[in-house]
Parts: structure tokens; C-alpha cells; sequence
């Protein structure tokens, strides 16, 4: 078994031949159940040639939960539910063997079963100081879930607050989950609006739920709580992911500054990043006689103040300590900072934030200009929203966004309406349904104007046909409700653009374009099919998951068929394969088909 100590501190020499010196495990630890305070914490400043040998203080001390020793497995109780409570054939078992859990048994997809988990029985846990739990772990290559029960309640039931990592096939590593990332549900029902307290912790449990029978093995070596209070120099080097930043802040002599007061805010770039540079760019960077050229790279990465994603969306820049600010914004689904990936953001640190990039951004010789135009003309400018365009002719909409506005409209493409059955189309844009394409089209606008950062701090907005949009990042990618928005905030003198790539649908809107609700299934299934066999799974499972939206909005379905469509939509937000997703929503159409076609 590995080292029960948390690392306490990390000595890292930067010399010429990047020669570094491993961690030094500690061998002692707190733990829940048996608390120790262990004060050992050491800071070093060493000199070697020219560059700077640096031993930094590591973030607050790590809170053992469990060794899962003998006292303490008797304590939480640890116990196997599997799916048989509701039918399944699953079998899950428990052991504990030298101070190691052992997770594993069989998964089955039998009588609608496909889950085994482990739980401990009730206890009181208080883990409000911490940023989330750290286990060390050795699986079967398989994705898990961590699932903690707190005082949440919803209709007087207990709350399950799950968030998944990720295992190697024989290979123990260390793995993360941050409080901030658990989301709530009960009984498959997501809800997101619930808010985790990690101080009224009442239950901890481990799920594998992945939908793919067979056997699983898992073993867990221990349960940590970390803390995020750590500066942001102590955070970087904790995540592991800085390495090579963290001897560029080294040469630079900028390592004392982000350990201060702050607040600052970090765009980090990972090895990775500094690795797509050319080669010898890091290695002549980080000579004693380049080192103010180092410096400003490096402040361009810096923000004055604590700027959240959300803040940097809403402003579209953010001013550096280099003196350029770096330009936020969403383009193919994506956050990006100047043309670098966000991988990560908030990652909270004592003294500000860190936001995770994937390039090393070099300070631009000239911004872009913004466009000016209004709504129309800069649509037309665009060239891509010509049938938008003529579906607002046709409801005589044209003066109205023409006007003085301000307004925010989520345009689609013009291979966002060809993803619509052509006779849809065509039966909108005739004069008799000029009320239908009204309510379509104002569905897409929003009265005021309205950036990205801001949609997504409100999370919802109200249109201007009275329904609502909802604002959400799902898999890294900007949404409103099922439509992921392209591009953002594109200025105009009466409002702002946002591109999306699939067409908003109010309740009913699409009704009276004439096609019955069997007719809607069979074009979505001509649609998806195709796309789903030539590999596009994500594009088959959007056009599955609109026609689902669809007819849960069709007053012409029953019900209580609407009630199971709407269930399937939920469960199918909860799963990230865009393949597992695309046959969970064929499954609810060929339910709804068959019973809708007997009508």
C-alpha cells in the first residue's frame, strides 16, 4: 500500500538539463477518524547557476477521511445496493483486504437494471473547509461516480449529489472530485437547482452506472478531503499540470507575487501548451538575458482581480498586467481566451483564480475591429442567415429588428434550419401561418442586450413571445436549451448576435406547420439514421432530442406519453455519450410511434 501522508511540500529544482527532484511523501496524516496535526511545513530558496531553485509551501493540509482500517469500516458501515431494489440483476460485493476497498461483482442491463453502488450508512460529516474529496484508486478502466447524500430534500426524499472520475485498467492514480462539480438528483430526475452543503454531509457512496454490462473492479486505497485555500502557486503545483509554467514564473522571479495578497487571476497554460511552441522557445525564454521578454509573456497571463468566467464573458476582455487585455469569448461551442482553449476555469485559490488554457497566449499586435450595422444588415453581412432572414420578411418582423431595439437574438444558421424537414419550412413561411412564424421567431429574441457572461449568470431569460431559454455549459460547450451557441456577443448598433446551430422551438410553435406527430417522429428517424450510421452520433441524437422537445410541447400527445418524452430528456441530460444518448432518444420515439399511430 502506498504512503498514507498527504504531500506537505515539493522542492523543484529548474536547472539547464530540466533535472527535477521527486515529491517527499510524509508519512503522516490526518484522518477523520483518528485526527493528527502535522505542522511540518517548509519554504527553501536555493541559487544554481542562473536559475532558481524553488521549494513552495503546499496548499492546507489534506483531511483523511478513511484508511479503511478495520475500526473505521465498522464506523461507516459500507454496504453494497445494487439494482435488484428495482428489478435488476446486478451483483455487486464489498471486501476489505490490508486496508484496501474492494468494489466489484457484475453489471447487468436485465429488467431495466444497469447500476451497482456502495454506500455507508448515516453518519455527520463536515467537510465545509475543503474544496472536495481525493481518493486514490485502481480500477478496470471504467468511469465511476462518487454519490453523497447531505440535508438536501426534494419532496421529503433524500438528495444524491454525484460527480463522476475516471479509473485506468490496473494502475492506481490519484484522482479528484471538487465539491463544485456534484449535481444533484433523485431517482434519475436531475435537479440541478439543488445546491450542495459540504457541511451537512450524511452519507458517502461509490456508483458504477456506465451502462455497459459485465464484470467491474474497483479497489480504494483511501478517502482524502483537499483544500482549496492554498495560493495560486500552491494550487498550480499541487494540480500537477504546471510544471513547465511553474519554472517560467521561477526564472521570471514572478513567484512572489502570486503568492501574495492578490486577488490575481491566472490563465495557466498546461506542459502541454508550452510543449506546442517551437523548439528551443522555452529553453531560450528562460536564459537569465531574455527574462524581461519572459516577464511580459508571462504578466499577459495575469488579470488584476478575481475575474470568474462568467465576469470575462460578460466584458468579452480582460485587461493584463502586461498592459493588453486578452479577449474572451465562445466560438464553435467553445470558451476561448485570444485563440487558447479554456480547459478548466475558477479554480479557486486564496489570493484569486486560475483558469486552465491549452496555448500559451503572445500578446497581439492589433485587435479586430467590431462590426456596425444593426441586427439585419450585420445578418446579412454574414451570408449565412439567409433563410432567418427571409422567415423574418415573411412575418414582417423586418422594421421591428431594424429598430432601435436593443435586442439579443440567437440566430440560427442556415444548416441550422436545413437540419428541419423542407416542408416544415415551406408550411411556415405561408401568410396563413404568419402567427406560428411570429412565435418561432421572437422565440430567438430577447428585449435588451444581453452578453454571454450575463446569460450565463441569469441562466434563463424571458423571449419576446413570453417563453423562457435556458443557459447552461454542458461538456465544455455553451447552450440555450439544446441548441449550442457558435459564436457570441457579435456587436451591433441596436443589439447583439449570438450564432446557434439548431432552431429554438416554443411550445407549439411548430404545430401548425400541418404535421402530425407520427409524420415529425418518421422525418426525425429519416434524419437521424443516416447521420447516426455515418459516424455523426452527436448530430443523430440532436435530431432525436428535438423531435422529442417537440412533441413534449404537441397538445395533440397525450399526457402521460408527454410526462415518459419529457423523462427521457432528462435522463438523457444526465449522459455525456453522444451515442448512448442518440439510443435512449430512438427508444422513447419508437415508444412514442407506436402509440401515437394507433390514434
Amino acid at each position: 500500500m502506498a504512503p498514507m501522508g498527504s504531500e506537505r511540500s515539493r522542492v523543484i529544482f529548474f536547472l539547464a538539463s530540466h533535472f527535477s527532484f521527486p515529491p517527499r511523501p510524509n508519512a503522516s496524516a490526518r484522518t477523520w477518524c483518528s485526527y493528527q496535526l502535522d505542522m511540518r511545513c517548509s519554504r527553501s530558496l536555493f541559487a544554481l547557476f542562473s536559475f532558481f531553485s524553488l521549494a513552495f509551501t503546499g496548499s492546507a493540509e489534506d483531511l483523511r477521511v478513511t484508511d479503511f482500517n478495520p475500526e473505521e469500516n465498522e464506523t461507516l458501515g459500507w454496504q453494497v445496493v445494487d439494482d435488484g431494489v428495482m428489478g435488476g440483476l446486478s451483483q455487486g460485493k464489498v471486501s476489505f483486504e490490508d486496508g484496501i476497498l474492494r468494489f466489484g461483482g457484475n453489471l447487468s442491463l436485465e429488467n431495466n437494471g444497469g447500476f451497482s453502488s456502495l454506500r455507508t450508512k448515516s453518519t455527520k460529516l463536515d467537510l465545509s473547509d475543503y474544496a472536495g474529496l481525493k481518493m486514490r484508486v485502481k480500477g478496470d478502466g471504467r468511469t465511476y461516480q462518487v454519490r453523497i447524500a447531505s440535508d438536501a430534500r426534494y419532496r421529503g426524499m433524500e438528495v444524491s449529489f454525484a460527480a463522476e472520475f475516471s479509473t485506468k485498467k490496473d494502475k492506481w492514480i490519484e484522482v479528484k472530485v471538487p465539491f463544485s462539480e456534484l449535481t444533484g438528483s433523485w431517482r434519475g430526475r436531475s435537479l440541478k437547482e439543488e445546491v450542495f452543503n459540504p457541511a451537512k454531509i450524511q452519507r458517502l457512496g461509490l456508483i458504477l452506472a456506465d451502462k455497459k454490462p459485465g464484470n467491474f473492479q474497483l479497489h480504494v486505497d483511501w478517502i482524502s478531503a483537499y483544500s482549496g485555500s492554498g495560493t495560486i502557486v500552491d494550487l498550480a503545483i499541487a494540480d500537477g499540470r504546471f510544471k513547465t509554467l511553474a519554472a517560467a514564473l521561477g526564472a521570471a522571479e514572478l513567484v512572489e507575487p502570486l503568492q501574495g495578497a492578490g486577488p490575481l487571476t491566472v490563465f495557466a497554460p498546461t506542459d502541454e501548451a508550452f510543449a506546442k511552441l517551437p523548439k528551443g522557445t522555452v529553453e531560450s525564454l528562460l536564459k537569465p538575458e531574455n527574462r524581461d521578454k519572459l516577464q511580459a509573456i508571462l504578466k499577459y497571463h495575469v488579470v488584476a482581480g478575481e475575474v470568474n468566467l462568467a465576469d470575462a464573458l460578460g466584458t468579452g476582455k480582460a485587461a493584463t498586467l502586461e498592459g493588453q487585455p486578452v479577449a474572451v469569448g465562445f466560438s464553435a461551442g467553445k470558451v476561448l481566451v485570444n485563440g487558447s482553449t479554456l480547459v478548466d476555469a475558477d479554480l479557486k485559490a486564496s489570493n484569486g483564480l486560475i483558469h486552465v488554457i491549452d496555448t500559451v497566449l503572445l500578446p497581439p499586435a492589433d485587435a479586430e475591429p467590431k462590426a456596425t450595422s444593426d441586427i439585419l444588415g450585420v445578418a446579412k453581412s454574414a451570408g449565412n442567415f439567409k433563410t432567418l432572414l427571409a422567415a423574418v420578411e415573411a412575418a414582417e418582423l423586418g422594421s421591428v429588428l431594424g429598430g432601435d431595439g436593443p435586442f439579443t437574438v440567437f440566430a440560427p444558421t442556415d444548416e441550422a434550419f436545413a437540419d428541419v424537414p423542407k416542408e416544415t419550412i415551406e408550411a411556415l413561411l405561408k401568410p396563413e401561418n404568419i402567427e406560428q412564424l411570429k412565435s418561432l421567431l421572437t422565440y430567438h429574441v430577447v428585449a435588451g442586450k444581453v452578453s454571454a457572461g450575463d446569460a450565463l449568470n441569469a441562466k434563463s431569460a424571458e423571449t419576446v413571445n413570453g417563453g423562457a431559454l435556458k443557459f447552461l455549459i454542458r461538456d465544455g460547450k455553451f447552450q440555450v436549451n439544446s441548441s449550442t451557441i457558435r459564436v457570441v456577443d457579435i456587436e451591433c448598433d441596436n443589439g447583439v448576435i449570438h450564432v446557434i446551430d439548431s432552431i429554438l422551438s416554443p411550445p407549439s410553435a411548430m404545430k401548425a406547420a400541418s404535421i402530425s406527430p407520427a409524420k415529425q417522429i418518421e422525418d426525425a428517424i429519416v434524419r437521424g439514421v443516416p447521420a447516426f450510421n455515418t459516424g455523426d452520433t452527436a448530430k443523430c441524437a440532436k435530431i432525436y432530442q428535438q423531435c422529442l422537445e417537440s412533441l413534449t410541447n404537441d397538445k395533440r400527445v397525450k399526457p402521460e406519453l408527454r410526462a415518459v418524452l419529457n423523462e427521457a430528456l432528462e435522463k438523457g441530460g444526465e449522459i455525456d455519450s453522444a451515442r448512448e444518448q442518440a439510443w435512449l432518444f430512438r427508444q422513447a420515439l419508437d415508444l412514442a410511434y407506436l402509440t401515437v399511430s394507433r390514434e
